[in-house]
């Protein structure tokens, strides 16, 4: 599996696992989504790109898992996958793909935003943490 679920006092987070940068967000995006709830095999599919200019790998991390919980709630899209991953400097590029939310999305818990709270990407040891608010 490339991510699990870590209970966490009040709150819940992932553990995530890949070998490059791209294979760590992307195992976090899925298991972000995995979190917030299954729209089903039949849903309808969409796509976004987003830039974003970061400081770190943690904070890339806590805004596009924030856009991902943001697009959750305004737009009703649930975004799974990476399509692109490029970074340049300080600047990312991904592309976005996901399923719009419909009567039968299968909530599991309900996100208010990532933290930085135990936040971790290691690289090295191809594994990271994220801690939710919910």
């Amino acid at each position: 599996m490339n991510f699990e679920i870590i209970e966490h006092t009040g709150d819940v987070g992932i553990r995530y696992f890949g070998s490059t940068i791209k294979e760590l967000f992307s195992n976090a995006l899925k298991g972000t989504a995995f979190v917030i709830g299954d729209s089903g095999p039949n849903c309808s599919r969409s796509g976004t790109q987003l830039e974003l200019q970061f400081t770190d790998y943690s904070d890339l991390m806590v805004q596009l898992i924030g856009r991902i919980i943001y697009s959750f709630e305004v737009d009703e899209i649930l975004y799974d996958s990476i399509t692109q991953f490029s970074l340049e400097g300080n600047s990312a590029r991904i592309g976005l793909e996901g399923c719009r939310v419909d009567d039968n999305f299968q909530y599991r818990y309900i996100l208010k935003a990532p933290t930085y709270h135990k936040i971790e990407i290691n690289l090295e040891k191809g594994y990271g943490i994220q801690i939710f608010d919910i």
